[in-house]
């Protein structure tokens, strides 16, 4: 009965017992599923660290093209740049510049232009002055753009194509100016 009791402990404590080997490969396994885990979380806020850049580099563009929209829809023609010849419609005669100048129904002559050095999209109003203001009003509207081009897209002066690249984003974008 003793010889069978000292098996029996014997058998339970090696039963009970883990090696070191048990130890390595659960930490081994645990070691890969957690890399694993965490390549995939510093992926996903990599990702989400890019989604949070081009969303803020559309912001700005939106927000950009929404105050030229809001102008141009208000704009009677375009100054410059002017189509090169009036004679047929042709890709070749369109004008395209960093500058843009229109004029608005109440007379007021305004200019969109890109500063290279800067890379700062300006606006510029001339109007009459009156006592409460004076005769320009200039402003930044975006900074840190990569380009902006303005394209005259008509021989009638009412249409204008705009080109803008900021950081990975590229927009091009048509406004009608209302005419006379």
């Amino acid at each position: 009965m003793k010889a069978m009791l000292t098996l029996f402990s014997v058998k339970t404590r090696k039963k009970a017992a883990i090696t070191l080997i048990e130890v390595l490969i659960s930490m081994s396994v645990l070691g890969i599923i957690g890399g694993i885990v965490g390549k995939w979380f510093y992926s996903n806020s990599q990702y989400q660290k890019r989604l949070n850049a081009q969303t803020e580099f559309d912001n700005v563009i939106r927000k950009a093209l929404w105050e030229m929209h809001k102008d141009l829809k208000a704009g009677r023609s375009i100054l410059y740049p002017r189509i090169k010849k009036v004679s047929s419609y042709d890709v070749n005669n369109m004008t395209t510049d960093n500058k843009l100048v229109f004029k608005n129904f109440d007379g007021d002559i305004i200019t969109y232009y890109f500063k290279e050095d800067t890379k700062e999209l300006i606006r510029h109003k001339i109007y009459m002055p009156t006592e409460d203001r004076d005769p320009d009003e200039i402003r930044t509207i975006a900074k840190g753009f990569d380009n902006i081009l303005f394209t005259n897209r008509n021989e009638m002066n009412n249409l204008v194509g705009i080109y803008v690249e900021y950081g990975p984003s590229i927009v091009m974008d048509s406004v009608f100016l209302m005419n006379d």
